[in-house]
């Protein structure tokens, strides 16, 4: 029964993984854009630049999903491949 049990952990436990490190690239780079886009537009005045830095930080949150789904795939591919010879 505890063999089962643990097993069942290490299933979830690679999911669980590639969903904090891509959530972590959708929050991350996002508040740090909001926060930076904020502080220029409030010293500077200029709206532009806050639209300019707010879509810096969308290009570096698609990219790093992007990444870690391409690095997910890998995994998957690798495991499969493993299991399958």
């Amino acid at each position: 029964m505890e063999n089962k049990e643990v097993n069942k952990n290490s299933i979830w436990r690679p999911v669980l993984f590639f969903y904090a490190r891509t959530t972590g690239w959708i929050v991350i780079p996002l508040v740090l854009a909001m926060l930076l886009g904020n502080f220029v537009q409030k010293s500077i005045g200029s709206q532009i630049l806050f639209f300019i830095i707010i879509a810096l930080g969308f290009a570096v949150t698609c990219y790093g999903i992007y990444k870690e789904i391409k690095d997910y795939q890998k995994t998957l591919k690798s495991k499969i491949d493993s299991n399958g010879k």
